[in-house]
């Protein structure tokens, strides 16, 4: 029999919580299911998740048909059917890695192929005036703020947009330093496409009345976009400097910075490599903002008195269906990017599918929170776009975050 001395009267039935026959021991001699719920022990939670990690039996489809539904299996979940369901962490795990191994397996970028931002920087390199390289620098930026907008911040396209900003910045603040080093020195600023005038004199001007000129400093092949006074970045004349960090703090961040210069340099008009290094730093944004997402449902819902736990389910599942959904996503676009030049109305079908799995994903978590939280339309409407809009920043700070790390990795 149960000893209920040594344990919480609260988190132990009588009964099975899932199929109602009487407990004679921690589990159901009838179902299985365990008497120790694990939203109420962290320790069995972890339990759980471990424990044969991998077996998927019956369970994973009841768990993806009733996931289907809004609600359905968190709500049975917290009710204490979790016998006929795969816990939500494990599933959320399990398709974290199946959905972005998904993604990098069905779109594909020609490694060949260079981004085309369609940004041309020779107004800058052959202005002649400071004034002239701002005026061309703020109008070429305001074509990159276009283009995103008109992208929507896609983040395929964003990685492209952005190295294309930093090279207008960087061909810029170049071609300052140039055109002032040449004012410093009296000199005219050297003008890449008139190099054949300056071989020759012209007959207003004499030769000996024009002082010898300083030659140009050198711009590097690589790592323009990274340079001071024209010079590659040097780790080890510009190291990372910050007071309140000791020193080996210091020489990391050094190191970091390095590798994510040498990385970028690297995929430099590369919007494959671009892509598998943001798809690799996805599912660890993820994963970090699930007990975030969770923390927010709490906050929410606090006078309903529900646990953590029970609001982590509720982001797991949530989570899971998203990524069920993103899986969806990719193997449309692949579907209808392969029909496309046999059967392009049946292509259109797919890339149709598509925007409709996209569109459905908003309204899928907007009924979710409405079934498991059971408030009324007007609160719940307020309490999803709040948590949405909080959550949406958050989830792009990580994804930054997680994108810079990715990159500083050697």
């Amino acid at each position: 029999m149960i000893d209920a001395s040594n344990h919480d009267a609260h988190a132990i039935p009588s009964h099975c919580e899932n199929c109602d026959a009487a407990l004679q021991g921690e589990f159901c001699h009838q179902c299985g299911q365990s008497m120790h719920n694990p939203i109420r022990h962290a320790g069995h939670a972890i339990e759980e998740f471990f424990e044969a990690f991998w077996h998927l039996d019956g369970r994973l489809w009841r768990t993806l048909r009733d996931l289907m539904v809004p609600g359905r299996t968190a709500r049975n979940y917290l009710a204490g059917h979790r016998q006929r369901y795969i816990a939500p962490l494990r599933l959320f795990v399990v398709l974290s890695v199946l959905t972005f191994f998904l993604g990098a397996l069905t779109i594909h970028f020609d490694s060949t192929t260079t981004i085309d931002t369609g940004v041309e920087t020779e107004a800058i390199t052959q202005a002649q005036t400071v004034e002239a390289v701002e005026r061309e620098r703020d109008r070429l930026l305001a074509e990159i703020e276009q283009a995103r907008a008109e992208t929507a911040n896609l983040p395929i396209v964003d990685p492209a947009l952005i190295a294309a900003e930093v090279k207008i910045r960087g061909e810029a603040a170049n071609r300052i330093g140039e055109l002032r080093q040449a004012t410093g020195a009296g000199t005219r600023a050297p003008d890449a496409g008139a190099e054949g005038d300056r071989d020759t004199p012209t007959e207003s001007t004499a030769v000996e009345d024009v002082p010898p000129a300083t030659p140009p400093a050198p711009v590097p092949s690589k790592g323009e976009l990274f340079s001071l006074d024209h010079e590659d970045w040097d780790p080890a004349g510009s190291r990372v400097k910050i007071a309140w960090l000791p020193q080996f703090a210091n020489d990391w961040s050094t190191g970091k910075l390095q590798h994510a210069l040498v990385n970028i340099q690297r995929m430099e008009g590369r919007p494959d490599l671009w892509f598998k290094a943001f798809m690799a730093s996805v599912p660890s944004a993820l994963f970090v903002l699930v007990p975030v997402f969770a923390l927010l449902l709490k906050v929410a819902y606090l006078f309903t008195r529900r646990l953590y736990l029970e609001h982590l389910v509720v982001a797991l599942y949530s989570h899971a269906f998203l990524l069920i959904a993103l899986a969806a996503m990719f193997l449309l676009a692949a579907l209808g990017g392969w029909l496309e030049p046999r059967l392009a109305w049946l292509a259109g079908i797919a890339n149709a599918a598509v925007w409709a799995v996209g569109l459905w994903m908003p309204v899928y978590l907007l009924l979710m929170q409405k079934r498991v939280y059971a408030q009324g339309w007007p609160l719940t409407t307020i309490k999803y776009l709040v948590i949405g809009f909080v959550y949406i920043y958050l989830l792009a700070f990580a994804a930054a975050l997680m994108f810079l790390a990715r990159l500083a990795q050697a």
